[in-house]
């Protein structure tokens, strides 16, 4: 595996910044500033704890960890990727992580690069496990990203394969088979 450090992308990102023909890094002026508003509300509120009538170390407690959250959540959404072709908004489709103890990454790797999903909904998820796939989605280009990586020895995340991109016929034949998958992982 420590091959493939160098071989394959360890997150979307880096996959739309090696397709820059493709992909557009857009600035986000708007959410930044939402969250930055919401950050001065919070931080007036720690310094005038007597707003809320609960006890004001309480107050302040929780006004400051809603001003760090703020402020990385504003840090967080500053850009946007979108598909140069097709001028949809990238966004994430979800995660499954795969269970370690029931599953072999060889058969999960075949199964990615198959384009078996239906395969790969019916293994069983863990919350924390270091084999996991990756899914954004460009819903007016109608194409779907798909990125599987899993954890080397210390703990650095490593693409396993390139991003698979399904387009076309594929997208419409695995875009829900993809979609249900993930929402079933978050129920796991």
């Amino acid at each position: 595996m420590e091959n493939q450090t160098k071989l394959y992308p360890s997150y979307m990102g880096e996959f739309y910044a090696a397709n820059p023909v493709k992909f557009e890094k857009r600035k986000n002026n708007v959410k930044p500033m939402l969250y930055y508003g919401l950050a001065v509300v919070a931080v007036i509120i720690v310094i005038f704890p007597g707003f809320i009538p609960v006890a004001g170390w309480l107050v302040r407690t929780v006004g400051v960890i809603a001003v760090l959250i703020c402020l990385l959540a504003a840090y967080l959404s500053n850009f946007d990727y979108y598909n140069s072709e097709s001028g949809g908004k990238i966004k994430e489709v979800g995660l499954k992580k795969f269970k370690r103890d029931e599953t072999d990454i060889n058969r999960i790797l075949e199964a990615f690069l198959r384009k078996d999903f239906e395969y790969l909904a019916e293994l069983p998820g863990a919350y924390s496990a270091p084999v996991q796939i990756h899914v954004e989605e460009d819903k007016l280009g109608q194409e779907m990203y798909c990125l599987l990586t899993s954890y080397d020895s210390d703990s650095n995340i490593i693409g396993l394969t390139n991003v698979l991109t399904l387009s076309g016929n594929d997208y419409l034949d695995h875009a829900d088979v993809i979609r249900q998958m993930l929402k079933d992982a978050e129920n796991d």
